[in-house]
C-alpha cells in the first residue's frame, strides 16, 4: 500500500533527466522509459537527444526531450516549465549532467598550476550549479506535491583519496554535490522530498572507453572487490532504484556504485 505522500501505484510517474543523451544519464533515462514511466530527456546536443528517443523508441514510456544548458538559471526554468506544460507533474529529477570538461588521458591528478580558475569554475558548473539549478526549479512543485524524489550523481572522486580518478577541480566539485546532496535531504525531507546521490567509480563510458588504456584499467580492477567496473547500466538501475517508490525510506545517501572500490 502506497504511504500517504506517495503516488499512487498506478500512477504514470514523470521523471527529468540531464544529461540523458550521455552515458549513465542515458542508461537511467533509457531504464525508466523501459518501466513504463514518461522521461524528459535533457540534454545540451538536440542531435544526441534524438538519437536516444529513436534507440528507446520500443520502450512504452513516453519520451520528451528538452535541449537546454542546466549550468543557467533559465535552462533549468525552462525544463521544469515544460515538462509541467507536457505532463502537469514531475516524480523526480536526476541531476546527472557532469564531469570533466574536455576530458583525456591528461585530465587526471593535474598540479594545481595546471588548472586554470576558467577550468575550475566551468567544472564546479557542469558539477554542482547544474545539480543545484534544476532543484531549485523543481522545489516549489514537489514542495507543492508533498512529494517528490531527487538523485544527484557524485563521484568515488569525491572522497579525494585514490590517484586517476579525477583532478582538484572535479574532486571538489564532487565532494560539493556529496554536500549539497545531505543538506538538501534536511532541508526538504519534511516536505516529502527525498534527496539522495550515488557515487560511481571508474564506468568506461564510450567517451572514457576512447582514451584509456589496458594499464590504466588493469590498475582499477586490482581495486576492485568483483574483479570488474561497475556498467552504464547498473549505474542507471540504481539511479532509477532511488527516484522510484520502492526507496521512499530513504534519503540523504550516496550510493557506492563501484564494484566494491572503496
Amino acid at each position: 500500500m502506497s504511504s500517504p505522500s506517495s503516488p499512487a501505484a498506478d500512477d504514470i510517474r514523470t521523471y527529468v533527466v540531464t544529461g540523458a543523451a550521455g552515458g549513465i544519464g542515458g542508461a537511467a533515462a533509457e531504464r525508466l522509459r523501459a518501466s513504463g514511466a514518461n522521461v524528459v530527456a535533457v540534454d545540451i546536443s538536440q542531435r544526441r537527444l534524438d538519437e536516444f528517443a529513436e534507440r528507446t523508441a520500443h520502450h512504452p514510456g513516453e519520451v520528451l526531450t528538452v535541449r537546454a544548458d542546466a549550468t543557467v538559471e533559465d535552462g533549468a526554468a525552462d525544463v521544469v516549465a515544460k515538462a509541467l506544460d507536457r505532463f502537469e507533474t514531475i516524480h523526480g529529477i536526476a541531476n546527472v549532467a557532469g564531469g570533466i570538461p574536455k576530458i583525456d588521458e591528461n585530465s587526471y591528478d593535474m598540479l594545481l598550476n595546471e588548472i586554470s580558475l576558467d577550468f575550475f569554475t566551468r567544472t564546479f558548473a557542469l558539477n554542482v550549479e547544474t545539480a543545484f539549478l534544476m532543484s531549485r526549479a523543481a522545489e516549489a512543485h514537489l514542495i507543492e506535491r508533498s512529494y517528490g524524489k531527487i538523485v544527484n550523481v557524485a563521484s568515488l572522486a569525491a572522497w579525494g583519496n585514490r590517484h586517476e580518478l579525477g583532478n582538484a577541480a572535479y574532486n571538489s566539485a564532487k565532494a560539493a554535490v556529496v554536500g549539497l546532496t545531505r543538506t538538501m535531504s534536511m532541508l526538504l525531507g519534511k516536505h516529502g522530498v527525498r534527496v539522495n546521490a550515488i557515487a560511481p567509480g571508474l564506468i568506461l563510458s564510450p567517451r572514457v572507453e576512447s582514451f584509456v588504456d589496458p594499464a590504466y584499467l588493469d590498475r582499477h580492477l586490482e581495486s576492485t572487490a568483483l574483479g570488474r567496473l561497475a556498467t552504464l547500466q547498473e549505474a542507471g538501475e540504481t539511479i532509477a532504484f532511488l527516484l522510484e517508490p520502492g526507496s521512499d525510506g530513504i534519503t540523504g545517501e550516496v550510493v557506492r556504485v563501484a564494484a566494491g572500490v572503496r
